[in-house]
């Protein structure tokens, strides 16, 4: 299931870096994998977020436990906007598009560092390596925790 998610991912981001070739900046390729969860009153998605920093852009993915992509975007370092590119169908409703844009951009300047204006109505908690971030306004939680790679192999 893990093997198909990222080769999912790394398809995903193959085809988003051949749309942004940008021959200025040398791209750093620094992939990062994380588990999230975003909960909303009547519901949750979970799964696991895969980024990949090219120095430019932030271009992620977020893949629910099934494999299936629930969300594919790229964040622009320099204008500090999220693209949407591909969203699933429960989610692909454009007053609920406009606030993940939102909630993303503010969610990769809290992980990435980038500069952000700040938003009055989130709330940022750290408990132990899980991060959490809440829109009050809309009562959206954003969690992420970091994947440890286990390689230890038990015969």
């Amino acid at each position: 299931m893990l093997f198909l998610s990222s080769l999912i991912a790394c398809f995903t981001f193959q085809v988003i870096a051949s749309e942004h070739d940008d021959t200025t900046v040398e791209p750093r390729n620094e992939t990062s994998r994380m588990s999230f969860r975003i909960e909303m009153q009547k519901g949750y998605v979970s799964g696991i977020l895969i980024t990949a920093d090219s120095g430019t852009d932030i271009n992620g993915a977020m893949i629910n436990e099934f494999g299936i992509s629930a969300l594919d975007f790229t964040y622009s370092r320099k204008s500090g906007k999220v693209k949407l590119l591909n969203v699933v169908s429960f989610l692909n409703k454009w007053y609920i598009k406009r606030v993940l844009r939102a909630d993303i951009g503010y969610c990769m300047h809290i992980l990435y560092g980038t500069p952000f204006s700040k938003e009055k109505h989130y709330q940022v908690s750290r408990d132990g390596d899980s991060l959490s971030i809440v829109n009050t306004k809309r009562k959206i939680s954003y969690i992420f925790s970091p994947i440890t790679d286990n390689h230890d192999t038990e015969e």
